[in-house]
């Protein structure tokens, strides 16, 4: 070899040495750095101009070029997925391309809890997940409604409480799809069964567990106080439960029942009102729905808290040994100063 050969085979090795550098810094050198956020989020449609600003402007990529040279030749543009993902410091472009293109997010807890109300589950679900309230309103009040056999009340029937696993970047229709399909999954044949038996529907089980959920402190006693409900829907009387007529009034929480809420006109005041409500008052407990469906058989038809503070009930078919059990609540709720 020339001298001439041997200086141009070593200018061919510096510039190959160059290229292997190049190549290593544009592929595989850390290039993300830490964010204040815990997490970056890729919107349902969102375009790609869009998603690479956020990850500029929130100074996730420290050189945007290299990125970029990788992001075109791993076709980033046309192949990302939403959702939350955790992007922690020093990942390579080509570890960055990848997490987005084969949508490795991090899964959104969604815990729904016994007696959320409706504006709590609302105000929860936009919070957590990308839809805002409004979009999760229209999504509930879609043509599902009336196709799946609800009504613009006992739709909320559809959320029962668990922990559920979802995409942040779900839409409000998938939102509302997969808890009627979870709500479905509940149904399971055997508790079907046992409705079909009762003479309601899986709606009107719902609704009433609502209400047992609403007065049961104690979980021994749901079996017992879904008999007396049953019992009074067999006779056709009213429920005359005090959850229904707090909710009527927007009292929930509240320890006193008052006599003027007792006579407001309301959909929901089971005083007023024969049959159940037509819709559940807040998500029951699914113990709750199952003690509907596995009542305990009794001929109770009153029921009133004991004034002993253990947040049990006495139980009775006799109206005079009710109007006793009920003067002896009211008496320890005066007693306490209990004016609500």
């Amino acid at each position: 070899m020339n001298k001439a050969t041997r200086k141009g085979f070593g200018v061919f090795l510096v510039l190959a040495l160059f290229a292997i550098a190049g190549a290593y810094i544009v592929l595989f050198k850390g290039n993300t750095s830490a964010i204040d956020e815990d997490y970056f989020y890729v919107r349902q449609n969102e375009s790609y101009e869009q998603m690479r600003a956020n990850l500029v402007q929130h100074s996730i990529v420290k050189n945007i070029q290299t990125f970029d040279i990788v992001a075109m030749q791993m076709n980033l543009s046309s192949d990302f997925k939403p959702g939350r993902y955790k992007i922690p410091k020093g990942l390579s472009n080509i570890e960055l391309v990848q997490k987005l293109r084969q949508g490795k997010w991090e899964k959104v807890v969604i815990k729904i809890p016994i007696e959320m109300t409706r504006k709590e589950l609302l105000d929860y679900l936009s919070k957590n997940l990308e839809p805002d309230r409004d979009e999760i309103v229209r999504a509930l009040n879609g043509d599902w409604v009336k196709q799946n056999g609800f009504t613009s009340e006992n739709k909320w029937c559809i959320f029962l409480p668990d922990h559920y696993y979802f995409n942040w970047a779900t839409t409000a229709d998938m939102l509302v799809r997969r808890f009627e399909n979870e709500y479905n999954s509940f149904w399971i044949e055997s508790r079907l069964s046992k409705a079909k038996q009762l003479g309601m529907t899986t709606k009107e089980v719902t609704i009433l567990a609502s209400i047992v959920d609403g007065e049961a402190i104690h979980v021994d006693e749901m079996p017992i106080i879904a008999g007396l409900y049953i019992n009074r829907l067999k006779k056709g009387q009213r429920l005359q439960s005090d959850p229904t007529v707090l909710y009527a009034v927007g009292g929930e929480g509240r320890r006193r029942v008052l006599y003027d809420d007792l006579r407001r006109a309301h959909p929901y005041n089971t005083y007023i009102n024969v049959g159940l409500p037509p819709g559940p008052i807040f998500v029951p407990d699914k113990r709750a729905v199952d003690a509907v469906l596995n009542p305990t058989s009794h001929n109770f038809i009153f029921m009133c808290a004991r004034p002993d503070g253990s947040f049990r009930h006495n139980f009775t078919s006799s109206l005079a040994q009710h109007n006793k059990n009920a003067a002896e609540y009211r008496k320890s709720l005066d007693k306490k100063g209990v004016k609500r």
